[in-house]
């Protein structure tokens, strides 16, 4: 009887295959594998509720592996009919993580992505942890020359200060809209990101905590894409306005607009092209800041599984404050290994940036008089990293991702000199 089911589920006569399901049920209430089929007839039935209730039933009284992917994917079925997509790609990766096969977990996870594409809501959430040489971006150096003077000790929380970051973020956007050529969703952004100081750091600045230096952000946005008839790829329009907070206190309102579109070179080649602005209000000091930049970024899959990508960017910041105005350029270079390392798909990275401040203010001597004055200054920063992707390490479809860098920046104002190493700790999604 129960092949019998499973076979009118298959051939598309779901009210036979409920039909058998409740005989066997009315012989042993307690049979799983009539549950599941139950609940799948009542699914293609189109009676939603009565499917979730049957596969809650399944669920509850499910032991092994099979029997807890049976349940699981039964149940994401019925959420998914009844427009809970959220939630069925919970069970989604509940049935994923107790596949007894390859074969299932493979089904599980394509589902996933089905379901995934197919809901309205988008959320993801990131955090890390990452012990670093530098919580407060201060000076590499002990002392200084400034403003003409030789030998200023510098102090407190004007020099590095080591610890431990901890952080979160949390993104979720709904769509809306969309139809064959076109997509728009708004979204909610949330950041924060606070730090542990190290006793090193505490005897260099006693009267300061790891919240001086927190940072929390709020912002809304609006995404849209379009596709014209003869593109392969579409336009993204994106807005998003934001606030800031720095050390607990109001720090910033910010608008920031994009537009950016990738183009398919071959199977396996893409490059992503970008243009946009910003226009940044500090809190503290009214000050404003008008920017606006254009980037570009290639990626690039090799046959062996190694993958390659390179990025360039330039943004021209406007301000009448001499801090807040300057020029920078920036560029990436990463290659993905082919062969894991430690049973882990490694990426090395190189970064460079350049930034150069026509009018910085800083003190400067004047006969007997220091005076403060607006002079060039230029920033030069190097980071090399080395990124490791734990896949073989699942857990409900997460593994662990450990990501070690250094980066160094050199300043013709030796204030500015700073030096950060750091271990990344977090998760990232396989699917």
């Amino acid at each position: 009887m129960r092949q019998a089911s499973a076979l009118s589920l298959e051939i598309g006569n779901p009210a036979q295959a409920l039909r058998l399901s409740d005989a066997l049920l009315a012989r042993d209430p307690t049979d799983l594998e009539a549950q599941v089929l139950r609940s799948r007839a009542l699914r293609d039935l189109g009676r939603y509720d009565e499917a979730l209730d049957t596969a809650r039933a399944a669920y509850s009284a499910a032991e092994t592996n099979e029997e807890i992917y049976a349940a699981a994917l039964v149940r994401a079925q019925a959420l998914s009919s009844l427009g809970a997509r959220t939630r069925a790609q919970f069970w989604l990766r509940m049935a994923g993580e107790h596949a007894p096969t390859d074969e299932a977990r493979d089904r599980a996870i394509r589902d996933f992505r089905y379901v995934r594409s197919r809901n309205r809501w988008n959320t993801r959430l990131s955090f890390s942890l990452a012990p670093t040489s530098n919580v407060n971006d201060g000076s590499a150096h002990d002392t200084i020359s400034y403003g003409g003077l030789q030998g200023i000790v510098l102090d407190g929380s004007a020099r590095a200060l080591s610890g431990l970051s901890y952080s979160g973020r949390v993104t979720t956007r709904y769509r809306f809209s969309e139809g064959r050529h076109h997509q728009t969703e708004v979204g909610l952004h949330l950041f924060h990101q606070s730090y542990i100081l190290s006793d090193e750091a505490r005897d260099i600045a006693p009267d300061a905590e790891g919240g001086d230096f927190a940072y929390s952000s709020v912002a809304v946005g609006l995404r849209h894409k379009w596709l014209p008839g003869d593109w392969k790829s579409p336009l993204e329009f994106s807005l998003l306005y934001g606030r800031g907070w720095y050390g607990g206190e109001d720090y910033s309102r910010y608008t920031r607009s994009s537009v950016g579109r990738p183009f398919i070179l071959s199977k396996s080649t893409l490059l992503r092209i970008e243009a946009g602005g910003e226009h940044f209000y500090r809190v503290t000091d009214e000050a404003t800041q008008r920017s606006y930049h254009a980037g570009a970024t290639l990626l690039h899959e090799f046959d062996n599984g190694g993958g390659l990508r390179f990025s360039f960017g330039l943004r021209d910041s406007q301000s009448d404050l001499g801090s807040l105005d300057f020029t920078r350029q920036l560029a990436g270079i990463a290659y993905t290994l082919p062969k894991p390392i430690a049973k882990a798909r490694a990426t090395i990275e190189f970064d460079y940036e350049h930034k150069l401040y026509d009018e910085f203010p800083t003190l400067d001597t004047f006969g007997p008089f220091i005076v403060m004055r607006n002079k060039e200054r230029e920033d030069r920063r190097r980071a090399l990293g080395l990124s490791l992707f734990f896949d073989k390490v699942d857990y409900y479809g997460f593994s662990p991702t450990v990501t070690l860098r250094h980066a160094e920046t050199q300043s013709t104002d030796d204030r500015y000199d700073t030096i950060d190493t750091g271990v990344n700790f977090g998760f990232r999604s396989n699917f």
